[in-house]
C-alpha cells in the first residue's frame, strides 16, 4: 500500500500548537497575577522587656496567669538576663504546682543575682512544696538569714547568664506563700525566718525550726506591743505573716510532739 507524502501530520507539526499555547498562557498568568503576590509584612514587637513584664504583673493581679506566663515569656525573648522576668516567670509555675520548673526558673534569678532573699525564698517553697532539694534550699536560706556569702552550687544544665538589668517589683501572686514580699527589710524578716522555719522543719531538725518561728514571732510582736497595734497605729508585720508563723509552729509540735513529762514519783 502506498502513503501519501503529506496527507498526515508529523510529531513536530502537533507540538506546535501546544508550545504556542503554552506560552500564552504563561504569559497571562504573569501579567495578571503580578499584582497579586502576597507581601510579607513583619511586625516588631513594640513593647520593651519591662513592658512586658508590667503588663504580665496587672494579668497576675486579674488571676489570669496564662496570660501573665505569655507577657514574661515575651519579656524574656527580649531579654533573657532580665531578673524580674525569671522570678515572674518562677511564680507563675509554683502558682500552678509545676514545681521543677520553678525551681529552673529562681536558679537562672540566683545566677542573675546571687544570694537575692526573694528568689532563695521562692525557691525555699518550690522545694517545701515538692519535697525536692531542700538541702539545698535550707543551705541557701541558711546563708540569707545570716547575712553571709551565698552558697555555690553546681549549676549543671543551666546556661550561665551575664548582667542583670534594673527591674520593677513584682506584685505578689494571690495564694502563693513564698510571695509575700519584696523588701526584706521589716516585715520581710519574718517571712524569711518564717521559710527558715519550715525548712529546719521538713529537714527533720525541731528545736533549729522552733528558734526560727520563735525570733520570727518576737519581731512580729515588739515588746508590749500588740500584733495588731504596732507602733504608731502600724502592724509590725501583716497579719497572714504572723498567722501562717502560727500555724507553722502548731505544724512542728505536731509532727514533733514534746516527750511526755516523766510521772511524778
Amino acid at each position: 500500500m502506498e502513503r501519501e507524502i503529506g496527507m498526515s501530520p508529523s510529531g513536530c507539526d502537533q507540538a506546535w500548537p501546544r508550545s504556542i499555547l503554552a506560552l500564552l498562557l504563561l504569559f497571562l498568568l504573569l501579567a495578571g497575577g503580578c499584582s497579586r503576590i502576597p507581601r510579607i509584612i513583619v511586625l516588631e514587637d513594640p513593647l520593651t522587656a519591662a513592658e512586658h513584664v508590667e503588663l504580665g504583673v496587672a494579668y497576675e493581679r486579674k488571676g489570669e496567669l496564662d496570660l501573665a506566663r505569655r507577657e514574661y515569656e515575651r519579656a524574656l525573648l527580649k531579654d533573657r538576663t532580665f531578673y524580674r522576668a525569671r522570678v515572674n516567670f518562677g511564680n507563675i509555675f509554683l502558682a500552678k504546682k509545676e514545681y521543677g520548673k520553678a525551681r529552673e526558673e529562681y536558679l537562672l534569678a540566683l545566677e542573675l543575682q546571687p544570694g537575692d532573699a526573694e528568689a532563695t525564698n521562692n525557691l525555699s517553697w518550690a522545694a517545701i512544696f515538692s519535697g525536692v532539694g531542700i538541702d539545698e534550699a535550707l543551705a541557701r536560706m541558711e546563708s540569707v538569714v545570716s547575712g553571709s556569702a551565698p552558697p555555690v552550687f553546681p549549676a549543671a544544665g543551666v546556661p550561665q547568664q551575664r548582667e542583670a538589668r534594673t527591674a520593677p517589683l513584682a506584685t505578689p501572686i494571690g495564694g502563693t506563700p513564698p510571695a509575700r514580699s519584696s523588701k526584706w527589710g521589716g516585715a520581710g524578716r519574718p517571712t524569711l525566718l518564717d521559710t527558715l522555719g519550715v525548712l529546719r522543719m521538713r529537714a527533720n531538725r525541731p528545736g533549729p525550726a522552733e528558734e526560727a518561728f520563735a525570733l520570727a514571732d518576737a519581731l512580729c510582736r515588739p515588746a508590749g506591743v500588740a500584733p495588731r497595734e504596732g507602733v504608731n497605729g502600724d502592724a509590725p508585720c501583716p497579719e497572714e505573716v504572723l498567722r501562717e508563723i502560727e500555724d507553722h509552729r502548731e505544724e512542728l509540735r505536731r509532727r514533733f510532739p514534746p516527750p511526755s513529762p516523766a510521772p511524778a514519783n
